[in-house]
């Protein structure tokens, strides 16, 4: 039955989106079934009586209008201002019949003010104003010609005895019908507003959650923009250095203070990668655990361990619960833990611990962007020991280099002698007095950072300007490339002899037929070519010695 009222109380043409429009037609059929029950009612109330007394064509019109009032009632498809004006139509005839039985002491005021109400109801404020002036002008019209006696006035005897039952009950009638179509017409209203504040309220709530939700993630967005201009700025200060210790420096400060955490540190693997040593840590515990020299073995005890045997990033959401956590007495707020592998070329080089003093402190977006740093970490790192390896590589060069340079000039000094080249001029010439003291300037000559030689220049006693002394150091710079060339130059032409020399003994040799052709013909080769005065050649065969002078 329920659900059936309700069936009949929904509207037919206007969308619940609609607002008042919405509303206003859910009224109007709340009003309009509670007249068709009432109208009923008043149908079998009002006919019998009519047709004993002849009144055929007040029955007719009766039926006429409750059968319009049921097909406004129901037919929903019929336009919501045409079922709307049928009603308060109706309502206004039936208070002019009332005012013309009863005049002024009749109902017909009842039915008028049920009139001001609905319209104001259905169709706004301003039709309420216009019903009501209609009906008080109605009201004062049919008072003004039953005055002038242009209509008849109703004949009040009988209804005005206050002991008579029946006006008593003709009165209730429309009073309840006016009545309830106006507390139904109001209960809906109040409804209405009810079920739109409850819609509020709840829209409030999800509004708010709404806001939450959006407040939480824009802080979770300014926390991953934070992560990633922190792991940018990382990369950016660990790819311009190549200290790993001053590496390690920067990059657990940035982590702890970007981050927002309790400790970060730095573990490497030693030489036979059995234990991962601390290298640098956040803080006064960071400092007394290197002063300790604190370090975890490479099996699954520890996060650090673990993770460096595994290559993997282990969380700790809770360490209570974590069966592998380093109970550091170090650190006896951390709540949570991160280590993250520094991994290059697929070798493992150490890990990086992370801790928080908030369980739960991290997540797969955390891992994710820390891991990043981890890797760029150990890419630096494996990037400073390939560029020390070839500073020790380049330092042995050249110091193999110079001491070849050093050995190639005192033989060339121990052939030659040593050489040198002086050029005097007077006092006179370079615009001094005779009795000035001159002041010697040493300039050596580098090539390749090893001295091969000096340039002594006596001049008046003032220092070199600094073009003069760039000037001084290009000179001498020039003359130890020229003075080197002309070493190899010398070498290389000493090299040619030497094989020339050798060509022609060879050749020389070769054309020999005989042994003890061929050993004269070396010795007295070898003589020439050294300038040697004596020389002997000794063959041993069979224990028998042969000499050849």
């Amino acid at each position: 039955m329920s659900s059936f009222f309700n069936k009949m109380l929904e509207s037919g043409n206007v969308s619940q989106v609609s607002g008042i429009l919405f509303w206003r037609e859910r009224i109007l059929n709340t009003v309009l079934l509670a007249a068709a029950i009432l109208g009923g009612g008043a149908l079998i109330v009002n006919v019998e009586p009519a047709m004993r007394t002849g009144s055929i064509l007040f029955v007719i019109a009766y039926v006429i209008v409750y059968a319009w009032l049921l097909t406004i009632t129901f037919y929903r498809k019929l336009d919501y201002r045409l079922r709307a004006g049928t009603l308060l139509v109706l309502l206004y005839v039936v208070g002019i019949f009332s005012a013309l039985q009863f005049g002024s002491a009749g109902d017909a005021r009842v039915w008028w003010l049920g009139l001001s109400l609905l319209s104001a109801v259905f169709f706004g404020t301003r039709a309420g104003v216009v019903a009501s002036v209609i009906s008080t002008g109605t009201f004062l019209g049919l008072g003004w010609m039953m005055n002038q006696y242009l209509i008849a006035a109703p004949d009040l005897s009988t209804y005005l005895d206050a002991t008579d039952l029946f006006p008593w009950t003709s009165t209730s009638v429309p009073l309840l019908t006016v009545s309830i179509l106006a507390v139904l017409s109001f209960g809906v209203i109040i409804n209405g507003l009810t079920i739109n504040l409850n819609k509020a309220n709840q829209l409030t709530d999800e509004l708010e959650e709404d806001r939450l939700q959006l407040q939480q993630r824009t802080s979770d967005l300014e926390r991953r923009e934070v992560q990633i201009r922190t792991a940018a700025e990382i990369s950016r200060a660990i790819t311009a250095e190549l200290d790993p210790n001053k590496i390690f420096e920067q990059v657990v400060s940035l982590i702890k203070e970007r981050f927002g955490l309790y400790y970060v540190g730095v573990f490497m693997l030693d030489e036979e990668e059995q234990f991962a040593v601390l290298r640098v840590g956040t803080g006064d515990a960071g400092k007394n655990m290197i002063a300790d020299g604190h370090k975890l073995a490479v099996d699954g005890n520890s996060m650090i361990g673990w993770s460096i045997s595994n290559r993997q990033a282990r969380i700790a959401l809770d360490i209570g619960e974590d069966a592998v956590h380093f109970q550091n007495p170090h650190l006896p707020s951390t709540r949570s833990e991160l280590a993250l592998p520094m991994i290059s070329e697929g070798h493992a080089l150490g890990a990086l611990t992370i801790q928080s003093i908030w369980p739960e402190a991290f997540d797969q977006d955390d891992i994710t962007v820390l891991q990043g740093i981890a890797d760029s970490l150990a890419t630096s790192i494996h990037n400073a020991n390939l560029f020390n390896q070839v500073q020790e590589n380049l330092n042995e060069i050249n110091t193999l280099h110079r001491q070849y340079l050093a050995k190639s000039w005192e033989d060339v000094i121990a052939r030659e002698g040593e050489t040198d080249y002086t050029l005097e001029r007077s006092s006179l010439e370079i615009g001094a007095a005779p009795d000035t003291q001159l002041v010697t300037l040493e300039v050596p000559l580098v090539l390749r950072d090893q001295v091969i030689g000096t340039i002594s220049i006596e001049r008046k006693q003032n220092a070199l300007t600094e073009e003069e002394e760039s000037f001084v150091n290009s000179i001498a710079s020039q003359a130890a490339l020229a003075l080197e060339n002309a070493r190899l130059v010398k070498e290389t032409e000493r090299s040619a002899q030497h094989n020339r020399s050798l060509t022609e003994i060879t050749s020389k040799i070769w054309t020999s037929t005989s042994v003890d052709a061929i050993l004269r013909t070396a010795l007295q080769e070898l003589g020439r070519t050294l300038g040697a005065s004596e020389g002997t050649i000794q063959l041993n065969i069979s224990g028998q010695r042969e000499n050849t002078n």
